[in-house]
């Protein structure tokens, strides 16, 4: 939670908190994440063992594989949804100078949708949530890590914010009709 509130506070207004993250279900990302071990990092490894007197060609070819996984992996990391107090913002990270947000404020949401799909969904609980809004077309995350549970969470916060944000306009509705009666009365 403390990295998700270092890498990822940038994207967020005064006084916003971010209550979760979610990201795409990690063994969705393995064999990805494996094949850049294998051939960058276990590849030169082993070579290096056959001819060690080609040691320079291996390392720096071992450097650059743990430099992709790294890299892999923090893209993996970055592209995340943030839920906050107040919104749901989706960070899109397809390399270090691209970079896409969308933000949709709670008071902007619609509906929720979620679907789990196929044998591997619905083992490993990963599957596709889907937020419509009023202003354009619906943001979905696709093989989302327990997409109903995260349903719920952004449900919960929703009702929440929408609750404290009808208090405060009835407080504030009250204020002015205050203000209104005693100006109306002198």
């Amino acid at each position: 939670m403390i990295i998700d509130k270092i890498l990822f506070r940038h994207l967020l207004d005064d006084g916003e908190k971010i209550m979760t993250v979610a990201h795409v279900h990690p063994w969705i990302v393995y064999p990805q994440l494996f094949k850049v071990a294998f051939f960058g990092i276990i590849m030169p490894a082993g070579a290096y063992f056959l001819f060690p007197p080609l040691l320079g060609i291996w390392a720096v070819w071992g450097i650059l594989g743990v430099v992709l996984l790294i890299y892999r992996f923090a893209q993996w990391y970055m592209d995340a949804w943030i839920v906050t107090n107040v919104a749901v913002i989706d960070h899109v990270r397809n390399s270090p100078f691209d970079q896409v947000t969308n933000r949709i404020e709670y008071g902007n949401i619609d509906g929720i949708t979620n679907e789990v799909r196929g044998f591997w969904g619905t083992v490993l609980r990963y599957g596709k949530l889907q937020i419509t809004h009023v202003n354009g077309a619906p943001l979905v995350l696709n093989n989302v890590a327990s997409p109903r549970k995260l349903e719920r969470f952004i449900m919960q916060h929703q009702q929440t914010f929408v609750q404290q944000q009808n208090f405060d306009d009835h407080a504030k509705l009250k204020d002015l009709l205050t203000k209104l009666l005693r100006s109306a009365g002198k």
